[in-house]
């Protein structure tokens, strides 16, 4: 099944080399996935469950998340999960990108609400993420109010955040990037005449380390990660949830996290573009075979993933 779904995506495969298509490249945007996480049981009925919805959030919908935050005090109905002995940290990280989303400050720059709801939600995974604390707090008197400010400070939030996002990335540049490298492979070997080769692999994998480097000085590319990494977690979520032997679905879900993969440079060049953070005589985040590599390896994995669905 993988084998056709290789073969029959890469008969429509073309890869741009002419210096007129240069303005196709620029203006390449990845379609996001299709794929929608089902429920994971992760929820409370204080707030709606931690994971992408169907449809992004309105404007209306986040702030009446964050009002729900600031009402709240439990940190397990804060966070939006359930206090079960089973609960991990990918769950806790799942539910933390989710609700750091709703009230980032940088999106809600002029509204103190959303920064006090930010902060709350990180004492919250600060807190419950850390065995010895989570304990603590877990047997206190439920007739005790919990001073949620009085485990961290407040400017405490902006480094919870940059751990979380480089813990989930540097996790997943640990682990998952050989199941990346190995699909790519797989591509290239089907159909050798994208010319991926092993120096083209090694230059999109390569860029996902540069990305590593510069958002350790960079605030707008933290925030431009943040998106593309919660739904990086979904898929890993999915992943494990399935069968040994449902080959079709892991497949399709390989899939999907090679394309989330490719996406994290094309979605920090932009963000650093739209915010000017770029300079016009300055290198490129990404080199521009690599981003006719990534164009044309995902147009593949989009005809593949239609493939598996049939």
């Amino acid at each position: 099944m993988f084998s056709y779904a290789l073969s029959t995506a890469s008969t429509y495969f073309h890869l741009p080399i002419d210096e007129e298509e240069d303005a196709d490249i620029e203006s390449y945007q990845r379609k996001y996935l299709t794929w929608v996480a089902e429920p994971s049981g992760s929820s409370t009925a204080a707030l709606p469950p931690a994971q992408p919805p169907k449809n992004p959030p309105s404007d209306s919908e986040k702030s009446k998340i964050v009002q729900q935050i600031l009402e709240l005090n439990d940190l397990y109905d804060i966070l939006g999960v359930q206090k079960t002995p089973s609960l991990d940290r990918m769950t806790l990280r799942r539910a933390y990108l989710s609700r750091s989303r709703a009230c980032h400050p940088d999106k809600y720059p002029d509204n103190p609400d959303a920064t006090y709801a930010f902060q709350k939600v990180a004492v919250a995974y600060d807190v419950l993420s850390k065995p010895s604390s989570r304990r603590l707090y877990d047997s206190r008197s439920s007739s005790v109010d919990f001073d949620v400010f009085a485990a961290r400070p407040p400017n405490h939030a902006d480094e919870t955040f940059r751990g979380v996002i480089f813990g989930v990335f540097n996790d997943f540049l640990d682990g998952d990037l050989e199941v990346i490298r190995s699909l790519l492979k797989a591509i290239n070997d089907v159909n050798p005449s994208i010319k991926l080769g092993d120096d083209g692999i090694d230059s999109v994998l390569s860029t996902l380390e540069a990305i590593r480097e510069r958002a350790l000085t960079c605030r707008t590319c933290i925030y431009a990660l943040h998106a593309e990494l919660m739904r990086l977690l979904e898929v890993q979520h999915a992943f494990r949830q399935l069968s040994y032997f449902d080959i079709m679905g892991r497949s399709r879900l390989t899939i999907q996290l090679t394309r989330i993969t490719l996406s994290l440079p094309i979605a920090l060049e932009r963000a650093l573009l739209e915010q000017n953070y770029a300079d016009p005589q300055a290198s490129p985040v990404i080199p521009r075979r690599v981003t006719l590599l990534i164009r044309g390896v995902d147009e593949i994995l989009e005809r593949m993933e239609r493939i598996l669905k049939k």
